[in-house]
């Protein structure tokens, strides 16, 4: 209602006599709209300041599709329930409270949304204050609808603290049945031990055969199935993977891994008229094939070496973490698809990986398969890549260049991923001893660098190949040390380098490539103004960040510089420390780097003892490859990635093994 003084527990309308507005409003009962200015972006649309008693304000702000934003001050300092960005202050001069109305999600049919916004707490309730609220563009919005102080109901009492019990408890329950309860690791719950026929009919070694084209016919199958979209086949398929799997259980994470480039663009028909993505799939099956095993055959007992924690902890306790986030996120059902797909997901990986390890009957051959098939799935999307590229189809054209993307939506998703499998393909054929070998995978580096390059993603050409390069140098110098061999291979080296460089000089004219320096305009502007606002998100949520999957919705409703409106739409920092940190708080990110420097040290110990460095090195030039890319990228909130990461920690954790 219409109020002539502004208490405690009153809600205001925007005609009310308290409120002393700029020129040019148009004000009725329903909210107050300011008039466009002569020039927008450097001048406010209009002010209004107003006086209260109370101790908590509060504005009904009109939200939806379109750019506007307000600063708020009380008594001239800014609300301090808003962010304040250093150096984004009002029209005075002055550092204000900063909040926009841009929040698309909440646009409905019939237009703009009203929002209760808590901007300012301050006093007892009976203390005197005075309030000024800037707006920015936002006309014909009708963008402040009302005015409350003390007014709103008590927020709810947050459920995190409450899941935090749970995992408490649910941690000591694990850790005691595991020391308490060794009857649970070594013998079946059903005293019944299964044996496929054909392990007593014919040889072992044929056996072993026999699985590998089944795996490979599954695969065939399930391929078809995606392409004609037939379910029966897709099950026949699955069928057929999982009996390979019950010979050699190496071949089902085999093809998941080789899978993963196509997990975007080809969900897989399950049922008429339903479809699941591969990942769910391949987890979904993976999970069946363990509880089978571990319900009928014998389970060994191989406990990790007590000098150190398994790698798989440290997942666990990142995906405990990450579900503490999710339950403190604003956009709950986001985060907690993210939570799903991405870190339990991982969670699951790791111990099915563990498993496997447990139950391989060739550790060195399965091993090799993973890489294999890992690495093949990175070849067939740099051929597809390459395909496209030289027919022009599905190529995206930007800043004066044909970007390929193979089945991802944006060029760098591959980028991101091809860095990886190249890196492995690159360390072995420069330091496999059999020239055969260093053929063939020098033959399958070659696909994926081309592929790589013309991507023309700035992040992996300028950043992760040349960690690559220089991670393959400087491990090639060790290793060829040891071998005391000679150092020929690292002149190769500096020469693939020369030729990435020989190879993009006819595009370094284009718009791509020349502003690549010019951080006052373009993509190098933004991004420095996208990190001044990822970095005071960082401080404002240093706990629990905002939640996985919701940086968007932070970024662009609440901490997104004016002078950055062009880009709102972002879902991520596009650097990996400051991606830990918002999504997961400080916590979540020293996690992070404990699970990615026990992964680098172990790897560095494997280069120098262990008896296959040249995998070390690999894995090495993969691991340093991704963070240095991922300083200006993503580099692990996707759930492809976060899978390879897993792989790459199970393979250095073998290698410490190997010691």
């Amino acid at each position: 209602m219409a109020v002539e003084q502004l208490s405690s527990g009153q809600v205001a309308a925007m005609n009310s006599p308290i409120f002393a507005y700029s020129p040019g409003w148009r004000i009725d009962a329903t909210g107050a709209d300011p008039a466009e200015p002569t020039a927008p972006w450097i001048e406010p649309s209009g002010v209004v300041t107003f006086a209260y008693t109370g101790a908590e304000l509060a504005l009904r702000l009109a939200v939806g599709d379109y750019w506007g934003y307000l600063y708020v001050t009380v008594d001239g300092q800014p609300a301090n329930l808003l962010p304040m960005l250093a150096g984004n202050d009002n029209s005075q001069g002055q550092s204000a409270g900063y909040r926009t109305f841009y929040a698309p999600e909440k646009q409905g049919a019939s237009g703009t949304s009203e929002e209760w916004v808590r901007v300012h707490q301050a006093g007892d309730g009976e203390t005197p204050h005075v309030a000024r609220v800037e707006v920015w563009r936002s006309w014909g919005r009708k963008p402040l609808r009302a005015v409350a102080v003390d007014a709103l109901p008590a927020l709810p009492f947050a459920r995190w603290p409450g899941i935090l019990l749970l995992l408490i408890g649910g941690w000591c329950a694990v850790i005691t049945t595991y020391r308490a309860v060794p009857a649970l690791q070594t013998g079946p719950v059903i005293p019944v031990r299964f044996s496929l026929a054909l392990n007593r009919l014919i040889r072992p070694a044929w056996a072993q055969a026999m699985a590998m084209a089944g795996a490979v016919s599954g695969i065939l199958l399930i391929a078809g199935a995606v392409v004609v979209d037939q379910w029966l086949m897709t099950l026949l398929g699955l069928a057929l993977l999982a009996w390979a799997a019950l010979q050699r259980p190496a071949l089902w994470c085999a093809a998941l891994l080789f899978a993963l480039p196509f997990y975007y663009a080809f969900p897989l028909p399950i049922l008429p008229h339903r479809s699941l993505n591969l990942i769910d799939v391949g987890l979904l099956g993976a999970f069946v094939l363990f509880a089978f095993d571990w319900a009928c055959l014998p389970q060994p007992h191989i406990p990790y070496p007590v000098s150190r924690i398994p790698y798989p902890v440290f997942l666990l306790a990142l995906t405990s973490w990450a579900l503490l986030a999710t339950f403190a996120a604003d956009q709950f059902s986001v985060a907690l698809r993210e939570w799903r797909t991405v870190f339990l997901a991982a969670a699951f990986f790791a111990l099915l990986l563990t498993w496997l390890r447990h139950r391989s009957v060739d550790a060195a051959g399965d091993r090799w398969l993973l890489i294999g098939a890992w690495v093949a799935g990175g070849v067939v999307v740099a051929v597809v890549a390459l395909w496209q590229y030289t027919s022009g189809q599905m190529v995206i054209t930007a800043e004066g260049v044909w970007r390929v993307r193979a089945f991802y939506g944006s060029p760098n998703n591959l980028a991101l991923y091809l860095e990886r499998t190249l890196a492995m393909s690159l360390a072995l054929a420069l330091f496999t001893r059999s020239r055969r070998a260093q053929l063939g995978w020098g033959g399958v580096a070659a696909l994926q660098a081309v592929a790589l390059l013309l991507t023309f993603s700035k992040g992996g050409l300028l950043l992760g190949l040349p960690a690559i390069f220089a991670t393959l140098w400087c491990g090639g110098w060790v290793l060829l040390a040891q071998r005391g061999e000679s150092r020929r291979p690292l002149w190769w080296i500096a020469g693939t380098g020369v030729l990435a460089l020989l190879a993009l000089m006819p595009f370094l004219g284009t718009e791509r490539f020349q502003r690549l320096l010019d951080f006052q305009q373009g993509t190098g502007f933004l991004r420095l103004q996208l990190w001044q606002s990822a970095w005071q998100m960082a401080l404002d949520h240093p706990l629990l960040g905002v939640g996985p999957d919701n940086f968007l919705y932070a970024f662009r409703s609440q901490y997104i510089l004016p002078t950055a409106w062009q880009e709102p739409n972002l879902n991520h920092p596009h650097n990996w420390i400051l991606d830990w940190w918002t999504r997961l708080g400080l916590p979540g990110l020293a996690l992070a780097l404990i699970f990615f420097g026990r992964m680098i040290g172990w790897l560095w110990q494997g280069l120098r003892r262990t008896a296959d460095p040249v995998l070390c090195l690999g894995l090495l030039a993969a691991i340093v490859g991704a963070l240095t890319h991922g300083l200006i990228d993503a580099s692990y909130a996707l759930p492809d990635l976060m899978l390879v990461w897993v792989l790459l920690a199970h393979l250095a954790e073998r290698s410490a093994d190997a010691d």
